[in-house]
């Protein structure tokens, strides 16, 4: 083998293995959050009006009130789809709930806001 052929087989294999390391890790930049497991109270709001408030807690990625609905990660919570057209986004509080924007058909309608119970 030539000198020459060395550094390019070097340098073929250095980007195999970025890439596959890239694979297994995933792209840089895109963090996400996850909704902490744990105890929750649910209150759901419409023009500074309390329309339900119930427990809730957050188990196995999925967000459980009435039913099990999965919790898409975002880079700041997640959202949840509670029904087709009804979309509720939790924005971490900082201080371990949550709190966003309600949609129904893509307007928004109200707010969720999940308290953690201790």
């Amino acid at each position: 083998m030539s000198s020459r052929a060395r550094p390019a087989i070097v340098r073929t294999a250095a980007v195999a293995v970025t890439v596959g390391a890239a694979t297994l890790v995933g792209p840089v930049g895109q963090a996400f959050a996850d909704v902490e497991p744990g105890a929750y109270t649910s209150t759901t709001w419409s023009s500074g009006i309390v329309l339900l408030q119930r427990d809730a807690r957050v188990e196995g990625g999925d967000l459980v009130l009435i039913g099990r609905y999965p919790i898409h990660s975002t880079p700041d919570g997640g959202y949840v789809d509670l029904f087709p057209g009804h979309r509720v986004v939790l924005i971490s509080d900082g201080h371990g709930g949550y709190t966003g924007p309600a949609y129904m058909g893509g307007v928004e309608v109200g707010a969720i806001t999940l308290t953690p119970r201790r």
